[in-house]
């Protein structure tokens, strides 16, 4: 099992979507959201996604394909 910490900026039109639900149902992984502030025009998360390793890239690339910003906490690189 891997975990990586991330933030997640979310655009205006995605705050109400369900989609770190979709996240833990489609790809296998634990969130623990560390850190949170949501209004009606933007929201924010500071969050620690563990699972394996390619689930944790899939579930990425799944976020970012829904618009939202994904950024490494604590200099955390990304493996591409």
């Amino acid at each position: 099992m891997e975990a990586i910490k991330l933030k997640l900026i979310y655009p205006e039109d995605k705050i109400k979507e369900p989609i770190l639900s979709r996240v833990c149902k489609n790809f296998d992984v634990e969130i623990n959201i560390r850190k949170a502030n949501v209004t009606d025009t933007i929201g924010w998360l500071e969050l620690e996604l563990t699972g394996e390793e390619d689930q944790i890239e899939k579930a990425i690339k799944y976020m970012e394909e829904q618009g939202i910003e994904v950024s490494p906490l604590e200099g955390q690189v990304f493996m591409e």
